[in-house]
C-alpha cells in the first residue's frame, strides 16, 4: 500500500485509497463520487484541512491546525487532533483524543473520548467513558458510562451508567438516569434516578427525583417528592412534595416539606416545616416546628427556646429550656425550665421550675418543680385516649 498526498493549498478529487492519506495546510478533499471518501490506512493531516464530504479511515492523525469534516465520519481504530476537530455529521470511532475543540452536528458513538477544551454533539451521543478539561453538552440523548468534566456539562436527559464527575456545574434538562454523581458547583436536574449525588453547592431538581444517597454542602430545592435512603444537606432543603427515606434526613440549616415526610431518623439544625412528619426513630429538631398534622417519632427533641406547631406523639418528648409546644402524646415528657405546652397527655412527666401546661393527663407518675402554671388541674387515668397519627 502506498500513500496519496494531496500538496497545501490545493483540492484533490478522491474517492478509495487504498493506503494512507497525506495533506497539508489548507489542503482540501473532495468525494469523486459526491458523497464519500474511503482511506484503508490512515488519514495524516498537517495543518487546516477540510474533507468536504462523508471521511471513512482506518485513523486519523492531525496536526497544526483544525480539521473539519463536512459529513459523516467513520474512523475504525482511532482519532488523534492536537487542535480542533468539526463534524458536520455522526461521528463514530472507537477512540477520539482531540486536544482542543470537538463538535459533532450529529451523533457520537466512541468507546473512549478525551477532549482538552470543550465537547459539543448535537444528536445523541453512546460512549463508553469521557473526559474533558472544560465544557460537555449533548443536545441529544446521552449513553454514557462514566464522565469527568472540569467545567460545565449540560444535558438533554439519557443515562449515566456509572460515576460521573464535574468540576463546575450539571444540568439536565430531562429526566437523567444515574450511577453516582460527584460535582464541586451546582446541579440542576428535571427529574432523575440514580445511586447517589455528591455536590459542594446546591441541588435543584423539577418532576420528581429518587436518589439512594444525597449529600449537598448548601442548598437542596426540589418540586415534585423526593425517594430515596438517606440525605444530608449542610443549608436549606426544600421540597414541594413529599420526602420518603428509609433512612435519615439531616439538615443543618431549615428543613420545609410541603407535603408528608416519612423517615428512620430526623435531626434538623434550624426550623422544620412539614404537613405531617412521620419519624421511625430519633426526630431532633433546633429551631422552630410546624405542622398541621403533626410529628409522630419514636423520640423527639425540641430546642432551646423554639415555637411548635401542630401536635407532637412520640415515646418518650424532650422540650428544652422555653421552648413553646401545643398537645403532646407520649409515654415519658421531660419539659426543662420555662417550657409552655398545650394539653399533654402521657404515662409519666417531669415538669422543671417555671413551666406552664393547659393539662396534664397521667397514667403513673407527674413530677413538677416550682412554680408551675396549669389552665386546669392535672388528671390522673387508668388509661390514655388513642394517640393521633
Amino acid at each position: 500500500m502506498g500513500v496519496t498526498r494531496v500538496s497545501a493549498g490545493t483540492a484533490a478529487k478522491l474517492d478509495r485509497v487504498d493506503g494512507d492519506l497525506e495533506a497539508e495546510d489548507h489542503a482540501i478533499i473532495q468525494a469523486m463520487n459526491g458523497r464519500s471518501v474511503t482511506i484503508t490506512g490512515s488519514a495524516r493531516f498537517e495543518g487546516s484541512v477540510e474533507v468536504d464530504c462523508d471521511l471513512e479511515c482506518g485513523s486519523l492523525e492531525s496536526t497544526d491546525g483544525i480539521a473539519r469534516i463536512n459529513g459523516s465520519f467513520v474512523s475504525h481504530r482511532g482519532v488523534d487532533v492536537d487542535d480542533a476537530l468539526y463534524v458536520k455529521g455522526n461521528v463514530r470511532s472507537a477512540r477520539i483524543e482531540v486536544g482542543g475543540r470537538l463538535s459533532v452536528g450529529g451523533a457520537l458513538e466512541a468507546e473512549r473520548v478525551d477532549v482538552g477544551s470543550s465537547l459539543e454533539v448535537q444528536g445523541d451521543a453512546s460512549v463508553g467513558s469521557v473526559e474533558v478539561g472544560g465544557s460537555f453538552e449533548v443536545r441529544g440523548t446521552t449513553k454514557v458510562k462514566e464522565f469527568d468534566v472540569g467545567g460545565r456539562v449540560s444535558l438533554e436527559g439519557g443515562e449515566v451508567t456509572g460515576r460521573a464527575e464535574v468540576g463546575g456545574t450539571l444540568i439536565s434538562r430531562k429526566p437523567l438516569r444515574f450511577g453516582d454523581i460527584q460535582v464541586g458547583g451546582t446541579i440542576e436536574l428535571f427529574g432523575g434516578e440514580g445511586g447517589s449525588v455528591e455536590v459542594g453547592g446546591s441541588l435543584r431538581t423539577a418532576g420528581g427525583f429518587s436518589c439512594r444517597r444525597i449529600e449537598v454542602g448548601g442548598v437542596l430545592e426540589a418540586e415534585g417528592n423526593l425517594t430515596g435512603h438517606e440525605a444530608e444537606v449542610g443549608g436549606t432543603f426544600r421540597v414541594s412534595g413529599s420526602v420518603a427515606l428509609d433512612g435519615h434526613l439531616e439538615v443543618g440549616g431549615v428543613a420545609d416539606v410541603g407535603k408528608v415526610l416519612a423517615a428512620a431518623g430526623l435531626e434538623v439544625g434550624g426550623s422544620f416545616r412539614a404537613a405531617k412528619a412521620l419519624v421511625a426513630g430519633e426526630a431532633e429538631v433546633g429551631g422552630d416546628l410546624k405542622t398541621t398534622e403533626g410529628l409522630k417519632a419514636e423520640s423527639v427533641e425540641i430546642g432551646k427556646g423554639a415555637s411548635c406547631a401542630g401536635v407532637i406523639v412520640g415515646v418518650a418528648v424532650h422540650i428544652e429550656r422555653s421552648s413553646k409546644v401545643q398537645d403532646v402524646y407520649c409515654s415519658h415528657l421531660d419539659a426543662e425550665r420555662g417550657a409552655r405546652m398545650g394539653n399533654v397527655f402521657a404515662e409519666s412527666a417531669r415538669l422543671e421550675d417555671d413551666c406552664a401546661v393547659a393539662k396534664v393527663v397521667y397514667t403513673r407518675d407527674l413530677t413538677e418543680g416550682s412554680r408551675i402554671s396549669h389552665q386546669a388541674p392535672s388528671q390522673k387515668v387508668d388509661s390514655l385516649p388513642p394517640f393521633p397519627l
